[in-house]
């Protein structure tokens, strides 16, 4: 059984204003993330709970909680490191999430 994909309204609309083709490949990835063919993905930890899938320039921000992964930032990468304010929303949405 694969994970249950929970995207936050403003990721599905950045994915909406992205080409065709860069939507498809997101897509796909996130397709191969659901039901656990993880081998072929680049997954970086980016701090405790937060990891981010890397599709060509994009970087697709998410955590898991059981059996749910929650896709809460996207942007396309424009420097080395991943912007703090990035990291630091999606910790507060985890602990939101969470309960923590």
């Amino acid at each position: 059984m694969g994970l249950h994909i929970h995207v936050l309204n403003d990721v599905k609309e950045f994915f909406e204003g992205l080409s065709q083709d860069a939507a498809a490949k997101i897509y796909a990835h996130l397709q191969l993330f659901q039901e656990n063919h993880t081998e072929g993905l680049v997954i970086k930890s980016l701090k405790g709970k937060i990891k981010e899938l890397i599709v060509k320039q994009y970087r697709i921000v998410f955590f898991t909680i059981s059996n749910t992964g929650y896709i809460v930032d996207a942007f396309r990468k424009q420097s080395r490191k991943t912007p703090k304010r990035i990291i630091e929303r999606a910790e507060e949405i985890y602990r939101v999430i969470s309960g923590i």
